[in-house]
C-alpha cells in the first residue's frame, strides 16, 4: 500500500508517536478520549516488530533500509518518498508506504509458516511485501521461500525486478509475473505513463463491446489517452499454482473485493493470512461482510480515507490514503 508521507512523518523514531501526542495535548490541557487514537496496533504488535528488526544496518546511498533489512533504491519511489533516503526504525505509526499493521500482518505469517513461507503479492508495484517476506522468513531459518509477484505496469515490473536483485534474490527463480489482476482470462487498456515512479494508483481498463468500460475509463480519465494492453489474469487461477500460502497481498487499485469473491474458494482452501488495501469505504465494509461471513478472522484493520468531491462517479477516485485489513484463516493457522 502507497500512501503519501507527510513532513511531520518522517521523524527517525516513529516510536510512541501516539504516547508523544497524548502527552503533547495533556501539557495543553486538552483531554482526548482514547477512541480518538486509533493506530490499529497493540505494544504486543509493536514487541513483534521489534523482534524482526535487524540491529545492525548500515546506510547505502540511493537506497531506503528498512528493520528488516530490505533495501529499496529512492528512484524506484515517488518523489515525496524519496527524503527517506537513509536507515529506518521499526514503522510505528508507519513508514514511507505502509501503516504498522501491515507489516504485522507480514510478520503473523511468517511466524505461523512451516518449513517454506510462499508469498503471492497482486498489485506489486516495485514488489515491497515479497522482498520483506524472503528477509523476514530468512530470519526465522526458513530458506525454502517462493516469491509470486503480479504487476501490470511494465516499468513497475522492472522496478520489481531489480528489488529482488538489490536484495540477493534471483528473479529468474522466482514467479514474477507482468499481467493485471481480474475475474477471467483476457486483455486490457493500461495507461502509458511517462513516470512510472510517480504514478502508483492506476489499475487495467477492462474492454467490452463498446469499447473501453465505463467505470474503468472514469476512473482513469485522461491517463488512458495513451495506453499499452496487458494480459489479465484471474486470482483464482494462480492461486491454483500451491497447495498452500503463507500469505496473499491484495492491492488492486478498486478491484480488492470482486477478485477475492471471485476467488473464494481457493482463498478459503489455501490461503493462511491475506493483507489487503483497500481504496473506499464501501470497498471496506463488502470485505469485511464478505469474509466475515466466510469464518475468517479480522485481525488488524483501518479504514481508508477519502476526500469527499461532489459529483465524482467512483468511490476510489476520492481515495486519499489506503485502508489496510488482516485476515486470518483459522482453517490454516
Amino acid at each position: 500500500m502507497v500512501t503519501s508521507p507527510t513532513a511531520g512523518s518522517q521523524q527517525a523514531d516513529r516510536h510512541g508517536t501516539v504516547v508523544a501526542l497524548t502527552s503533547n495535548m495533556n501539557q495543553t490541557s486538552v483531554r482526548v478520549s482514547p477512541l480518538q487514537l486509533y493506530p490499529g496496533y497493540t505494544d504486543a504488535d509493536v514487541q513483534l516488530l521489534e523482534e524482526f528488526r535487524v540491529p545492525e544496518r548500515a546506510p547505502e546511498p540511493g537506497f531506503i533500509v528498512d528493520f528488516l533489512g530490505v533495501k529499496t533504491r529512492v528512484t524506484s519511489l515517488a518523489d515525496s518518498q524519496r527524503t527517506f533516503e537513509g536507515v529506518l526504525d521499526i514503522p510505528v505509526p508507519g513508514d514511507y508506504h505502509a501503516e504498522a499493521i501491515e507489516y504485522v500482518g507480514l510478520l503473523k505469517s511468517v511466524v505461523r509458516a512451516r518449513d517454506q513461507f510462499v508469498v503471492l503479492e497482486l498489485g506489486a508495484g516495485w514488489g515491497p511485501w515479497l522482498v520483506a517476506g524472503a528477509k523476514a522468513a530468512r530470519q526465522r531459518g526458513i530458506q525454502n521461500v517462493r516469491l509470486y509477484g503480479v504487476e501490470a505496469d511494465p516499468q513497475h515490473f522492472q522496478f520489481m525486478t531489480r528489488h529482488l536483485l538489490d536484495n540477493g534474490l534471483d528473479p529468474a527463480r522466482q514467479h514474477l509475473l507482468q499481467a493485471a489482476v481480474g475475474l477471467e482470462r483476457g486483455r486490457a487498456r493500461w495507461p502509458k505513463i511517462a513516470d512510472a515512479a510517480n504514478d502508483w494508483g492506476s489499475r487495467p481498463a477492462r474492454i467490452d463491446a463498446s469499447g473501453t468500460n465505463e467505470r474503468d475509463a472514469s476512473y482513469l480519465g485522461s491517463l488512458l489517452d495513451e495506453y499499452i494492453e496487458v494480459d489479465v489474469v484471474p486470482m483464482s487461477e494462480i492461486l491454483e499454482r500451491e497447495p498452500r500460502w503463507d500469505l496473499v497481498h491484495v492491492d488492486v487499485q478498486g478491484w480488492e473485493a470482486q477478485v477475492c469473491e471471485h476467488a473464494l474458494a481457493q482463498l478459503n482452501s489455501r490461503v493462511a493470512y491475506l493483507v489487503i488495501g483497500t481504496h473506499s469505504r464501501k470497498l471496506d465494509g463488502d470485505l469485511v461482510d464478505l469474509f466475515h461471513r466466510e469464518g475468517w478472522i479480522l485481525e488488524h484493520e483501518k479504514p481508508s480515507r477519502f476526500t469527499y468531491i461532489p459529483g465524482v462517479k467512483l468511490l476510489e477516485s476520492m481515495n486519499a490514503a489506503d485502508g489496510t485489513q488482516v485476515w486470518r484463516n483459522p482453517r490454516l493457522c
